[in-house]
């Protein structure tokens, strides 16, 4: 009986992905309004970078809006701000306003973050929102940051304001590996806060090679494999524990450091640069690297959108089958029909 549940439920998923594509296209069909895609970049008024780094919108605007008409799409973009004790995430916009994806693009502000906006930000993706974590937001949509350097409290608190740490969001199954700032934070105790700026304000000439890596995922299929030059931000990730694969979705690699630049050493190499995954109903990416602000390179550009456009659960209908074929194996090599990953399927098939 379960066997004959299971096929049932593997071959309508299959009519799900596989029948829009036979269907005829009429001219009708070929007119149909762009799918609108509300993404919401979320700002912390706590974070000494945010407020500055606000002057990238112009750049995210313009990339998003010439990936309209690639992507026949259109995007509603909102900003939105928060602070210690309330704002935008905390007082619940992001349902009010049917938001599809958060953009966190980058900063210090997930190292000391109040309860109430991590609890708003997990419920959101949990639900079926997407997050897009970019540079300081990679680690904070990670499990939080190992092999920290001696005395990195004193260069944090002139970073954040505070010795406090809170937990990150914990979306997916990485660490932040620190490694890398040994060498930057050798002296903790002589670091100033102009030293801080000066190291973060190496980031916007950088550029450093990240391959592409083949997945089931196919986020990047157009790409696969080509070597980017894009611009670099936080430290790479590394796997979380073993034990939390029992819990946690499978995170894939979309890409990895193939060389290095200022203000990094080699550490870099061979490590993760961007990862994919799944918290509850949501799709998560964590970008290290900035594909949106590495000036001048288009193809740097289309990575950043087509992260995005996944987390939005938005690429284009043929992308959308490839990208659930993981999840249908594992429905497939699974007994047990009430296997939660076909609720995904059928939670987030397009009828």
């Amino acid at each position: 009986m379960i066997s004959s549940l299971k096929t049932i439920s593997i071959f309508f998923i299959l009519l799900i992905l596989i029948v829009p594509v036979l269907v005829p296209q009429t001219p009708a069909t070929f007119q149909k309004k762009p799918e609108i895609i509300r993404v919401a970049f979320i700002w912390q008024r706590w974070d000494i970078l945010d407020i500055p780094a606000k002057l990238g919108m112009i750049i995210y605007k313009r990339i998003l809006r010439q990936a309209e008409e690639d992507y026949h799409v259109r995007f509603e973009i909102y900003e939105f701000w928060d602070w210690k004790h309330g704002g935008d995430v905390q007082s619940g916009k992001l349902e009010k306003y049917d938001i599809d994806v958060v953009v966190g693009p980058g900063g210090f502000g997930g190292w000391n973050s109040p309860g109430s906006y991590r609890t708003a930000l997990r419920s959101f993706v949990r639900s079926g929102g997407g997050f897009y974590g970019i540079c300081g937001d990679s680690t904070f949509g990670s499990l939080g940051v190992v092999n920290l350097p001696k005395g990195y409290q004193i260069p944090l608190k002139k970073a954040t304001g505070s010795r406090t740490l809170t937990p990150m969001l914990g979306l997916a199954n990485v660490y932040t590996d620190a490694t890398a700032f040994h060498e930057l934070l050798k002296y903790p105790f002589r670091i100033k806060t102009v030293d801080i700026i000066e190291i973060a304000g190496q980031l916007p000439i950088s550029r450093a090679p990240i391959k592409i890596e083949p997945t089931l995922l196919n986020i990047q299929d157009p790409y696969t494999f080509d070597r980017v030059r894009v611009m670099l931000g936080n430290a790479p990730l590394v796997d979380g524990p073993t034990f939390l694969r029992l819990f946690m979705p499978k995170v894939y690699t979309i890409a990895e450091f193939k060389g290095t630049d200022e203000p990094y050493d080699n550490t870099l190499k061979g490590q993760k640069a961007m990862v994919a995954t799944w918290y509850g109903r949501g799709k998560v990416v964590l970008s290290v690297v900035h594909p949106e602000l590495t000036i001048g390179n288009t193809k740097a550009h289309d990575l950043f959108v087509r992260n995005l456009l996944w987390t939005a659960d938005a690429l284009p209908l043929k992308d959308r089958i490839i990208n659930s074929l993981p999840l249908l194996f594992s429905l497939i090599s699974s007994d047990d029909v009430d296997h939660p990953l076909l609720w995904y399927l059928l939670l987030t098939a397009d009828f």
